[in-house]
């Protein structure tokens, strides 16, 4: 474990927030964020040529993630509505740890062939590139862009047995704890997120990495550590069931099914708002016909009601964008993360 303590030194150029706004602190930040309607008109390309004969067997779509966390569950969803567009078997395939390294590996050593698929998110696609010296791995070029489809704000929770009640009294207990309190991240985002919230606003963070959000989370019930940051969709039944407390929402503003947790903004927190994204991704190299095919069906997918109901449940944004813009998207968060190191004068592992 490492307590990681950093100091503040400008304002981020990325505004990252609900309303995607731009300010004088602030540039575009580049998202597509549209509704049932318009989601089938995003694509780079009109109507893609359907390549002879694909897919003529099941796809896999490797989760460089646990089972039972809320990217293995986001990637379900999504593959039993891509199943009935396209006609074939879509198979998850769990492949964590490592950083991601060993479910990125799994494509990047695939034939790129559009069989097997990346569940790209902004922690192996973005973060990594920037928070690692030697990845091993290049986000941008060993991977084709094939479409975007949600994002999720992030919040901090505590035990509901805990004694901290607030954002405020986690900074307290902090300061009071010989090393800070523990506080439990489950990808690289989460982590560099809780820097920022140490150079924002005086928490003492000692910092225990895991392989996963679902066994972070489990220790946090069980008070082995102190906190923990997650996308809402997954905390929101822990939430519910009075698991787990909220304490922070890591956002502009309050996220609705919990108004009553405060946003960085309520607290006078000036850090970029990070956020959850998801999208899939293909080996280097595949043809851009199936890349455009794969595109539509995955717009085609999120216009189903049982994908709407999923993504409303869970708090997560449906957002789309074809493989074009997903590519641009994609190296704008790469200088996003950069920028968010620097401010928190963070060096990379």
């Amino acid at each position: 474990m490492v307590c990681q303590k950093i100091q503040h030194e400008d304002q981020p150029l990325i505004d990252f927030g609900d309303n995607m706004e731009t300010t004088d602190a602030t540039r575009r930040f580049f998202c597509l964020r549209l509704g049932a309607a318009a989601v089938g008109t995003a694509l780079n390309s009109a109507h893609a040529a359907l390549p002879v004969g694909y897919p003529a067997k099941p796809i896999r779509i490797v989760v460089p993630f646990p089972a039972g966390q809320g990217a293995d569950a986001s990637a379900r969803a999504l593959a039993r509505e891509l199943e009935a567009v396209l006609g074939q078997p879509l198979i998850i395939e769990n492949r964590p740890g490592g950083n991601n390294v060993i479910g990125v590996k799994a494509v990047t050593n695939a034939a790129a062939d559009g069989y097997t698929l990346f569940y790209g998110t902004n922690s192996p696609m973005a973060a990594n590139a920037v928070f690692f010296r030697d990845l091993g791995y290049d986000p941008v070029k060993d991977f084709t862009p094939v479409a975007m489809f949600g994002r999720s704000r992030w919040v901090v929770v505590v035990s509901a047995e805990s004694p901290i009640r607030s954002f405020a009294d986690l900074v307290e207990a902090s300061k009071r704890q010989t090393g800070g309190v523990s506080f439990a991240v489950g990808a690289t985002g989460y982590q560099l997120a809780v820097i920022l919230l140490a150079n924002s606003s005086g928490l003492v963070a000692n910092i225990v990495p895991y392989k996963g959000t679902p066994q972070a989370i489990t220790d946090v019930i069980g008070q082995q550590v102190t906190a923990t940051m997650s996308d809402f969709g997954t905390m929101r039944a822990l939430i519910e069931a009075g698991k787990v407390r909220p304490i922070l929402a890591f956002a502009d503003r309050r996220i609705a099914a919990i108004p009553g947790v405060p946003s960085l903004k309520d607290l006078k927190l000036d850090i970029p708002t990070l956020f959850s994204w998801t999208a899939l991704f293909a080996a280097a190299g595949t043809s851009s016909d199936i890349v455009n095919h794969l595109a539509e069906a995955t717009s085609k997918a999120l216009q189903s009601p049982a994908y709407k109901e999923y993504s409303a449940k869970n708090n997560s944004e449906i957002v789309f964008a074809g493989p074009a813009e997903l590519a641009k998207f994609q190296r704008q968060e790469v200088e996003n993360y950069r920028h968010a190191m620097k401010v928190g004068n963070v060096e990379p592992q």
